[in-house]
Parts: C-alpha cells; sequence; structure tokens
C-alpha cells in the first residue's frame, strides 16, 4: 500500500484542496502524531530556509522537525489562501467553520482523498487509511532510506520505555541529513521498489506503530 498516490488527488484549484495538501505535506514530512497536528501553531513554523516547525509531543516534551521546501510552500500557500476572517487565527488547520480542525476532521480529509486514490491504488481499499498511516510510512521510508532505527524513534517522537538505549535528542543539523535521505511527494505513478530489509525487529516495530491509534 502506499498513501503517496493519495497526494496526487488533491484538488488544489479549491481553497479546500490548497488546505488538504498542507495537512498531508505536513504528516507526512514530519511523521506527526495526529494531536500534534492539531495542535500546531502559526507560531510554531518557520517557513524560510532552513525551514522547520516545533511539535508539543506526549508528556509535552517539543522537538523540531525541519521541513522540506514544498512543505514550506505548500504551507504558505495555504495560509495566504486563509479566509481574510480567519488569517488572524493562530491555529494553523482550520475546518470550514474557521474553527481549529480536530482529529476528526484530520481523518475525514485522509480518507476522503484516500478513496479517490483506490482508482489508481486499489490496495488502499484493503486497510483503513489514517493519520496513524502517514506516521508509519514516514517512519518506514526514513528507515528504508538506511537512516538507523534508534534515530527515526527520535525524528518521530516514539521514546521506546523498554530501550536500553540512552534518550539523546538528535541536533537539527542531524535532522536535516536524515530529512536529505527521503523525498517529497511528486507525481508517483510508477510502482514503488519494495524495501530492502527484512530485519524482523524493525518490522514489529512499523507493525505495532500502525496499530496503535494513539501515541
Amino acid at each position: 500500500m502506499s498513501i503517496i498516490t493519495i497526494f496526487d488527488f488533491v484538488d488544489i484549484k479549491t481553497r479546500t484542496g490548497i488546505r488538504d495538501k498542507a495537512l498531508l505535506f505536513t504528516l507526512y514530512n514530519t511523521g506527526a502524531r495526529v494531536e500534534e497536528i492539531v495542535d500546531l501553531s502559526i507560531s510554531d513554523l518557520r517557513l524560510i530556509p532552513p525551514g522547520q516547525v516545533k511539535l508539543l509531543g506526549k508528556g509535552r516534551k517539543q522537538r523540531a522537525c525541519p521541513l522540506w521546501p514544498e512543505t514550506m510552500d505548500a504551507l504558505k500557500d495555504y495560509l495566504q489562501n486563509r479566509s481574510p476572517k480567519n488569517r488572524n487565527t493562530e491555529s494553523v488547520f482550520l475546518n470550514a467553520n474557521g474553527t481549529p480542525i480536530t482529529r476528526f476532521g484530520i481523518a475525514y480529509i485522509i480518507t476522503k482523498h484516500a478513496e479517490k486514490a483506490t482508482v489508481r491504488c486499489p490496495t488502499l481499499n484493503q486497510k483503513t487509511v489514517g493519520p496513524h498511516t502517514f506516521r508509519h510510512s514516514t517512519a518506514m521510508h526514513l528507515i528504508q532510506a538506511g537512516n538507523d532505527i534508534n534515530m527515526v524513534r527520535l525524528w518521530i517522537g516514539h521514546a521506546d520505555i523498554n530501550t536500553t538505549h540512552m534518550y539523546v535528542e538528535i541536533d537539527m543539523e542531524m535532522k536535516q541529513k536524515i530529512l536529505n535521505t527521503s523525498r517529497p511527494p511528486q507525481s508517483h505513478k510508477k510502482k514503488t521498489k519494495s524495501p530492502k530489509w527484512k530485519d524482523p525487529d524493525i518490522l514489529k516495530w512499523l507493525d505495532d506503530l500502525t496499530k496503535r491509534s494513539v501515541n
């Protein structure tokens, strides 16, 4: 199943589509929890190079994540195209009523575009596609790109209490190097290659990550 296909089915000719594109790019770029996206404020964004976003995770732990130029552009386009009455609202993502979007609203947006994408990618019908699917895909693609699993855990804010490794926050320079190993969504009409790694521990962790409704 490839969630990348979903990006091709967002209609960016509408104000809602521009918002949805920015939302999906942010989810996939950061691997953030849905609650972290809901709580995102404009003051958390740095939309000039080098772009980054500050995320407030579980236990009120804050982490910064670098942004692709494409994610910055999508966010700037969205914020500039918001309804004039909403332009001074601090929350980044708003619903049609101009109030902060909820986790259920985000899930609805993803489901809506995933259903349209089944025309090209029928496997999207086989599982429930939601915010956590993006989180899982971000982690999987970073690991496929050759990044150490512990670095990926830190990237997505997943501090495993069972790990024997000391928790060390990676700085922005290291995060930028990790970001450079992955690519922003483009037109993905060709089949993507299957992952070459088969490490059972990594596969189990990714599977567990998908099953968590809240993490």
